[in-house]
This record gives C-alpha cells, structure tokens and sequence, in this order.
C-alpha cells in the first residue's frame, strides 16, 4: 500500500494530484491512496479543492481513492495533531496496527535531494508499505502525462457569471496574455526569508518578450492583491484587471488565466498550473527562474516555457 499525503493550497494540491498519478501508473499492482487529514484541522486557503472541483460525474478522468484513517494512522504512525492526547492515540495506534512500515519525507528545504529521493520513489518494492509527504514538483513526475492531466483536472466554467464569461470571450478572441502577481502570505514574517517577490523588472522584461513575439496583445492581470494592480501596473496600457474572484471562487482566476493564449507566471504553483493546463499549441508560457530565495524552478525542459 502506499499513501501520499495531501496539503496546501490549490496549486500544490494539482502537483500531488499529479504525483499521485504517476505512482498509480508506476505501481498499478498496488493500493496507491490520498491521505487528506491534514485538512481536517488545517483551514489555510480553501481546503481540499480538488474533489470538489474536478471530481464531477462529467469529469471520469478524475480519479482519486481517500484512505481512510486507520489506513493513514497504520503507514505514518500519527493522527492528525489536534491536541496533546494525539500522542497516546498515535501510540496505540502503530501497537493495534502491527507489522512494518516505510516513511518517505520530502521536505523542500532540502534533508534529501530531489534526485536520490525519485531514485527512492521509483525503487518501492512490491508489496512495501510507503508514506509519501511533500510538494513534487520535480518535472519529470508529469511533464509526459500533461495531456491526460488536463483532462482530469479540467474546471466546469458552465456557471461563471456575467463578468467572468464576458472576460473569457475576450480572452478567446484576442492574442490574451494571463499575468500573474503573488502576494498575500509572501509578504508575512516566515515567508519574506524564503519567498521572492518579484518586482516590476521581471514584469517588464517578461511584458517585453510577448511583445516581440506576439502582435497586440491584451494583457489580463490577476492578483490575491487587486488594489496593488491598479499602481503597480501602470505602466501597462493594454490591460485588464480581474477582480471578483475571491474565497471559494479564488480558483476562477486560474481556470481564466489557463484559457489566455500566453502566461506570464508568478513563483506560484496556482500560476504554473495556469501555464501547465494552457493547451494552446502557441502557446508561451514565461515564469522566473527561481522560485525561492536558494531555489530554482523545477520546470526546466517543457515546450513553450521561457525562464527568465
């Protein structure tokens, strides 16, 4: 059996779904399931999205198998920690459970690197029980599944709104460009240490290179900050700011940037999902070549994709 754990946001939360589906193809034999505790006592963003966004009757493509708690206290040893008296159920848990069990961590700040964790991943023996926490966002666990991956997690834009359904005519009839800025908890105390804000100069020269490449393009700015849009960009002229799209409807802004015919990313796994689900045959997708303050991006070899 083997369970991967699920957390975070919306973004991460596609690259584990992403994750889980390469293990699924790599061990068909064995029970591959999704741990999803962590939301149980996590109310960071909007939950676990991705059942309620994709796991439609239109939508066989999706396929994800929850665990049930037994199953995830059996493999990793812990319940979700809520309280002090987590710790003696914990224990119970693993003598009731029996037997042996493997952890596999990913932590991103780097214990392991990336490659001898896959050589770990790609190696579990048949039959091995083996819990898997982190992000995955090592290209080579989907760059060559990307076209059924955007079938599975395809978003139902039957119910948009007015504004919203106006913006995506527009973005289908013109030479649209999705730009993305990240703010919000990049800019708290924890993340500033780690996260890079990017500023106007990598905007600038990503808005440059469409503009060389693509003849009157319209520019459509998304943003978890919308008042910052209106300053920050004012340099822009050939744009639209999108705005409406918040708490529960916050994932209409990627399921409108991934129909724009270019991107232009932010260090944001919400934006590169925009850029990945982009099936314009055209398409270019442009985002930066770090994605933390000691990080590079981990999408490297994709078609259409520009590191600047």
């Amino acid at each position: 059996m083997i369970i991967l754990r699920f957390t975070s946001g919306l973004g991460n939360q596609m690259f584990q779904y992403a994750f889980y589906t390469y293990l699924r193809k790599k061990y068909p034999a064995e029970k591959v399931l999704a741990d999803l505790t962590w939301f149980q006592w996590n109310r960071a963003h909007q939950g676990f999205e991705l059942r309620k966004l994709f796991g439609r009757p239109d939508n066989p493509g999706f396929h994800l198998e929850e665990a049930s708690q037994f199953q995830v206290y059996r493999l990793s040893g812990k319940v979700a920690q809520r309280n002090g008296f987590d710790r003696v159920v914990n224990r119970l848990t693993r003598l009731l459970a029996g037997g042996h069990f493997q952890r596999i961590h990913y932590y991103e700040t780097g214990r392991e690197s990336e490659n001898t964790l896959k050589d770990r991943i790609d190696h579990i023996g048949p039959g091995q029980n083996a819990y898997i926490t982190g992000y995955f966002l090592k290209e080579d666990y989907y760059k060559e599944n990307l076209s059924e991956l955007r079938e599975a997690l395809s978003f139902d834009l039957g119910d948009l709104g007015l504004e919203n359904a106006a913006l995506l005519k527009e973005i289908g009839e013109r030479e649209s460009v999705s730009v993305h800025v990240r703010r919000g908890d990049y800019l708290n105390p924890g993340y500033t240490e780690n996260f890079i804000n990017l500023g106007k100069d990598y905007y600038r020269k990503a808005v440059d290179l469409i503009r060389e490449r693509v003849e009157n393009p319209l520019f459509f700015l998304f943003s978890d900050d919308k008042e910052f849009l209106k300053e920050a960009f004012d340099w822009l002229p050939d744009k639209r700011i999108v705005t409406g799209n918040t708490g529960e409807k916050s994932y209409l802004d990627m399921a409108l940037m991934s129909r724009c015919k270019y991107n232009i990313t932010a260090n944001s796994t919400f934006s590169e999902w925009a850029g990945l689900l982009n099936s314009y045959e055209k398409g270019i997708i442009i985002y930066p070549k770090a994605y933390l303050k000691d990080k590079d991006s981990d999408i490297k070899t994709i078609p259409g994709w520009v590191r600047i």
